[in-house]
């Protein structure tokens, strides 16, 4: 009797437990570095403010993780209530812009990092408050699957700030030839003034003698009375409280000036003068 056998081959397939062990990674800590939180207008420097955060995580040994950092989903400038934009650059030393996001790696032998948002200067803003949410995602490397994320409220100000100069000129002061003097002459060709303000401001003037025109012998005698009128409203020279107000922040606003002789009748001749300091001052109450 012949027995038949079949041969049975069995394939075996040795896979090793994992073609890479989990790391299980995660962010401890993301907090703000004692920095300055004010950005100033009028500023020169190339970046006005600077505001640092230190990213802790903890790595298991032989793991790498890329973070990624962003504002708002991307975004390049944090908003005010208003939905004003102060705009902003990521910096840190290793990484990359991807999307309006910084991406980097950390691996178990650097774990911390420090990464900064710089805003630029020439960025003309009112004064408030200008806030996003800064966020940092874990992922493992090369992976889009996210492991952990750390979110954090942040804000800055501008405050209410003003600077005034003669439209067109850099010096602070200006000579101002008035002419030949006679009773109700109108000067109109004095420089305009060029105001800038993050809020609403007042102008106010301040006269070496009180609003009037000093002959050159310096006796008050005779003394010549004048006015001044900024954008078309008189100013007080005299220590009164009379002050041109603006209820709105400008970039930029263009006032004019005009002088308006008194009576000339019965006054010596000679050479008149005085010195008038015109002074600018934000609304310190405003903050929207």
């Amino acid at each position: 009797m012949w027995i038949k056998t079949m041969p049975v081959y069995l394939l075996a397939l040795y896979l090793p437990a994992s073609v890479a062990e989990e790391c299980d990674a995660s962010i401890l800590d993301l907090k703000p570095v004692l920095s300055a939180n004010t950005y100033d207008v009028f500023s020169s420097a190339s970046y006005p403010l600077k505001k640092q955060y230190a990213l802790t995580t903890s790595i298991p040994e032989d793991c790498a993780v890329d973070i990624v950092i962003e504002v708002d989903d991307g975004a390049n400038a944090l908003r005010s209530h208003s939905l004003a934009e102060m705009r902003f650059e990521f910096y840190a030393q290793t990484g990359r812009l991807e999307a309006g996001k910084w991406r980097f790696t950390l691996n178990s032998h650097q774990q911390n990092t420090v990464f900064e948002l710089r805003f630029p200067n020439a960025q003309w803003l009112e004064a408030a408050e200008y806030s996003g949410m800064l966020k940092a995602t874990l992922y493992q490397e090369n992976s889009v699957m996210e492991q952990d994320q750390s979110a954090l409220r942040i804000a800055t100000k501008v405050v209410p700030s003003a600077r005034i100069q003669f439209y067109g000129l850099t010096q602070r002061h200006y000579n101002l030839d008035l002419g030949s003097l006679k009773t109700n002459k109108i000067i109109n060709y004095a420089p305009r003034l060029w105001v800038e303000s993050t809020a609403p401001y007042t102008l106010s003037a301040e006269s070496q003698f009180d609003g009037k025109l000093r002959h050159q012998s310096q006796n008050p005698k005779w003394d010549l009375d004048y006015m001044m009128r900024i954008a078309s409203e008189e100013i007080a020279l005299d220590g009164g409280n009379s002050e041109w107000r603006s209820n709105v922040s400008t970039e930029g606003t263009p006032l004019p000036i005009q002088i308006i002789i008194g009576n000339t009748e019965r006054k010596a001749g000679g050479r008149y003068s005085d010195t008038v300091h015109i002074h600018v001052e934000p609304d310190l109450s405003y903050m929207p």
